[in-house]
């Protein structure tokens, strides 16, 4: 079974990029990027740890490390002390049309935060939002932008999986935010990437309510959640409610796809290491004192 299983995800890589090629006939085959490897990332996740650990933060030089951010952190006072010079708007409710007036409210603040950077930043788009989001951002000169591929695919062999993606055949599916700049690092070839903030604990933030089974999944993050982030599940108007075992799945994946990244960045030689304070990854090693 294992074999057929392995037979049939390379009959299924075959197809697709076979596909891609004839969609894409002059693009290659292989994702590429410009390479840092005489730089480091530092990579912040909005998890609860980061407000402990934003004065180890502070301590990282520009000169040879890149700092990448994500979603809401630019409604923060820690946008204007850090000045990230990377910005991931990985969730689609930043190019979505159908928002409840309160995570529309937002995702306004964020773009209006971005919109007035004075320093050099690149933003992060995934394929589907590229050109709604270069569209709210342009008129700054400051801002250039970076797309995000859409070219992962669904296979079952870890192994081959780890193997595609290390030849960058492939990207990771774009479930979190850390785990996309992670595999972004990676593809970039950093010499070391520094994690913080990479808590994963919104699993325990999952509630029903015993009345009328309704799922409510309220996230902390390092800075006090909006009145929007009190209930992610209502981003999007008509939005159907997830149920506990799709919320869970949700998890497992990030988990998921953490291990396999740990496994792709030692198949380049890539160092990462996870400094959050508190973090239920256990994927990546620990900082040594």
């Amino acid at each position: 079974m294992t074999l057929l299983n392995s037979l049939i995800d390379l009959l299924k890589i075959t197809i697709k990029l076979i596909l891609f090629k004839i969609k894409y006939f002059d693009k290659p085959l292989r994702l590429r990027v410009v390479k840092k490897k005489s730089r480091k990332a530092l990579i912040m996740g909005n998890g609860p740890s980061l407000k402990k650990d934003l004065p180890k933060i502070l301590n990282y030089s520009k000169n040879d490390c890149d700092f990448y951010s994500v979603n809401f952190f630019a409604n923060t006072e820690a946008f204007l002390q850090i000045k990230p010079n990377y910005y991931f708007l990985a969730d689609k409710l930043f190019w979505s049309k159908n928002l409840n007036d309160k995570f529309d409210s937002l995702v306004n603040t964020t773009y209006d935060r971005l919109s007035r950077v004075n320093w050099g930043i690149s933003i992060l788009c995934p394929e589907k939002g590229y050109y709604f989001i270069k569209s709210r951002l342009s008129s700054n000169p400051n801002i250039t932008f970076i797309i995000i591929p859409d070219k992962s695919i669904n296979i079952k062999s870890e192994r081959i999986h780890i193997y595609f993606l290390s030849k960058r055949f492939f990207s990771i599916p774009n479930v979190n935010s850390v785990i996309t700049l992670i595999w972004y690092s990676i593809l970039c070839n950093y010499n070391e990437v520094n994690i913080f903030g990479l808590d994963f604990s919104g699993f325990k933030s999952i509630d029903v309510n015993q009345n009328t089974n309704e799922v409510n999944v309220s996230v902390k993050h390092f800075y006090k959640n909006s009145k929007a982030e009190l209930n992610s599940s209502d981003k999007y108007k008509n939005q159907i409610n997830k149920t506990v075992s799709q919320r869970l799945h949700q998890n497992y994946l990030g988990f998921y796809y953490m291990e396999i990244l740990s496994k792709v960045a030692v198949c380049n030689g890539i160092n990462i290491i996870n400094r959050s304070s508190f973090s239920y990854v256990d994927s990546f090693k620990r900082p040594s004192n």
